[in-house]
């Protein structure tokens, strides 16, 4: 096993533990609050608990995706179902969306007519949620940056953090001034939250989907470390991808001069791509100097006699 594949087997390994213990904190907790929520007649703990499932459906649509991850390539999908975790983190996203507008619905009617709420017991449920979202993003947080699957669920997370805290917020300004409008105001601060918590996200997913090439890595300064190989005369058909968090394939034609032994070339071409820009999934076509010449390929003269 290759060391890059020693690293994305630990990564799988520690993110998996990971998940299946803030699945299950939340999954308890989500009962908690929901009861808390229709107890204290609050939209603020309701919202959160309803974010909270969402939580829970993410973190299980994660912990999917990981497993379906893992799994060895196949004929019809060769590059195994990396892209899985792509598309959870897209509907992830989506559903952190679907939530916030929901959010700002059920609001838009009690800021006319709040009804009356239970401050206290808002204030300790909320807290207690507020502690264990901490908690969450706490076990998640190692292996957010490595992973966009992984991110959405710590965006989850947060999102219901900053619900929690506006929760408390709203439970405060109930019990120390009776405004129960505070509540679905404290509600659609949480959705705008969510919003531009999740917008990066869901920009990211489907900018993988459009094959767009990797942020970090320049087409460019790709094709310029090519051409400056002495060796090779130009660089044409470029093209750089992401299959997944961490995994990127590139293909590109090179035209050089005939003498060049091929091969070799090719090993320091794929080495050079390699150290220099991380890219471990390269084909490379080696092309000679009168390659865009159709008179010079044997066929093409064979076919053009026929005719």
């Amino acid at each position: 096993m290759s060391d890059t594949a020693h690293v994305h087997q630990h990564r799988f390994e520690g993110s998996r533990r990971r998940l299946h213990l803030a699945f299950w904190t939340q999954s308890a907790f989500f009962v908690v609050e929901l009861g808390g929520g229709i107890l204290t007649n609050s939209l603020a703990l309701l919202a959160d608990a309803g974010h909270m499932l969402s939580d829970v459906g993410a973190l299980g649509l994660s912990l999917l995706a990981l497993k379906w991850t893992a799994r060895s390539p196949t004929a019809q999908k060769t590059f195994g179902y990396h892209r899985l975790e792509i598309l959870v983190a897209l509907v992830n996203g989506l559903v952190l969306w679907a939530m916030a507008g929901y959010i700002f619905y059920a609001a838009a009617g009690r800021f006319f007519q709040p009804p009356a709420i239970s401050s206290r017991p808002l204030i300790i449920i909320a807290s207690l949620g507020l502690l264990v979202n901490l908690f969450g993003m706490y076990v998640l947080m190692p292996s957010r940056e490595h992973n966009l699957n992984l991110r959405s669920a710590f965006l989850h997370l947060l999102g219901d953090s900053l619900g929690s805290m506006a929760a408390i917020v709203a439970g405060v300004a109930i019990w120390w001034q009776g405004w129960y409008w505070f509540d679905p105001l404290a509600s659609v601060i949480v959705g705008v939250m969510i919003v531009i918590s999740s917008w990066q996200l869901v920009w990211e997913a489907a900018d993988i989907l459009l094959e767009s090439a990797p942020k970090h890595i320049a087409a460019e300064a790709v094709q310029q470390s090519l051409e400056n190989h002495p060796q090779v005369k130009q660089v044409h058909d470029l093209h750089i991808w992401t299959i997944a968090s961490g995994i990127y394939s590139l293909s590109v034609h090179v035209t050089i001069d005939n003498q060049s032994n091929r091969d070799c070339l090719t090993w320091e071409l794929e080495e050079l791509l390699r150290r220099r820009f991380g890219l471990e999934h390269n084909t490379i076509q080696i092309e000679g100097p009168d390659f865009h010449d159709p008179r010079a390929c044997p066929l093409t003269r064979r076919e053009g006699g026929s005719e």
